[in-house]
């Protein structure tokens, strides 16, 4: 009985992200199509286009994903790295400022 509802809740969520996948594909499609020939002057897109377009920027921008906690923390350590160093580049460039304002 366990793997039955098992095969089923998979099953479940199978076919719900086929429905979420084809319903965002549309409006997406959908909005594409409205908005862009009238603003950029581009030609319509097609679903499959459309599906290609929301893949494409899913590789190049990411987002969506689920984050840990191992890579929520190296973030925040890249973030302070970052700012570290941005900190000491803004003295160095002010310093240098003030040097050229001295001359």
């Amino acid at each position: 009985m366990e793997k039955f509802s098992k095969k089923k809740f998979i099953a479940k969520k199978i076919v719900f992200g086929i429905v979420a996948i084809t319903a965002i594909t549309f409006i997406f499609m959908h909005l594409w199509n409205w908005l862009m020939p009238v603003i950029f002057g581009l030609t319509t897109i097609s679903f499959l286009q459309s599906l290609g377009l929301l893949a494409m920027s899913k590789i190049v921008f990411g987002g969506g994903g689920r984050r840990s906690f191992k890579n929520k923390g190296r973030s925040m350590m890249h973030r302070e790295k970052f700012m570290q160093d941005f900190k000491r580049r803004a003295s160095e460039v002010k310093d240098q400022d003030e040097e050229i304002q001295d001359k």
